[in-house]
C-alpha cells in the first residue's frame, strides 16, 4: 500500500526519515531500474521533504536521524510519510546530500541555504551533523555513519554511481535487479 500527502502516492517508511527513505540509493540502482517503484518513490520522497519544510517555515529541508544540538541522537522525519512518524525540528545535511543525485538543483540550493542561514553548520571537516530549525542551535558534531553518507552519495554523483556499480558487479546486488524491474507501487 502506499499512503497520500499533499496529492502525493508515497510508499512509506517507518518514520518518514529522508535516512530511510533514500539511503539504500547508496548501493541500490533504483532510480535506474524501479522506476515504477522505488525510483518513483524517492523522487516523491524529496519533494515531500521540501513541501513539508516550506509549510512548516524552515529556511531547510532534510528531517533524518542525527544528533541533537546540545545532547544526544534521535529521529526525525514527516510524520505523514512514516508508518510510526516521527517528530520534526531538526534538520540535518546528509540528508541534502542523500538527495542530490535525485534533485540535484534542489539539493545544492538547499545546501547553500545552510551556509547562508546557518554559517555554524560548516567546521574544519565539513558539515556539522544538524541544527534545530526552531532555535538555530548548530550540533557541532560529526557522526561517522552521516559523515559516510555525505561521502558516498558525493562519489555516486560525482563519478555516475560508481558505488552503486560496484554493489550491483556483485551477485548479491544482482539479486535485487529484477524485483527492481517488474514491481509496480502505485
Amino acid at each position: 500500500g502506499y499512503y497520500e500527502y499533499d496529492g502525493m502516492k508515497i510508499v512509506p517508511s517507518w518514520g518518514g526519515s529522508v535516512f530511510e527513505g533514500l539511503m539504500p540509493t547508496l548501493v541500490i540502482k533504483e532510480a535506474e531500474l524501479g522506476k515504477k517503484n522505488l525510483g518513483l518513490n524517492n523522487s516523491r520522497y524529496v519533494e515531500a521533504h521540501i513541501r513539508f519544510a516550506k509549510k512548516k517555515g524552515y529556511p531547510v529541508w532534510g528531517l533524518s536521524p542525527c544528533t541533537i544540538p546540545g545532547e544526544g541522537y534521535d529521529a526525525y522525519g514527516v510524520k505523514d510519510l512514516g508508518m510510526r512518524g516521527y517528530n520534526a525540528g531538526v534538520v540535518t545535511p546528509h540528508a541534502t546530500f542523500l538527495a542530490l543525485e535525485i534533485a540535484p538543483e534542489e539539493a545544492v540550493t538547499n545546501l547553500k541555504k545552510f551556509l547562508q542561514v546557518y554559517p555554524d553548520i560548516y567546521g574544519e571537516y565539513g558539515f556539522y551533523d544538524s541544527v534545530n530549525v526552531e532555535t538555530g542551535q548548530v550540533s557541532k558534531k560529526y557522526l561517522c555513519l552521516d559523515q559516510a553518507m555525505v561521502l558516498i552519495a558525493l562519489n555516486n554523483y560525482l563519478n555516475k554511481g560508481i558505488i552503486r556499480n560496484r554493489f550491483h558487479n556483485d551477485e548479491i546486488g544482482r539479486r535485487a535487479e529484477y524485483l527492481l524491474e517488474i514491481e509496480e507501487f502505485y
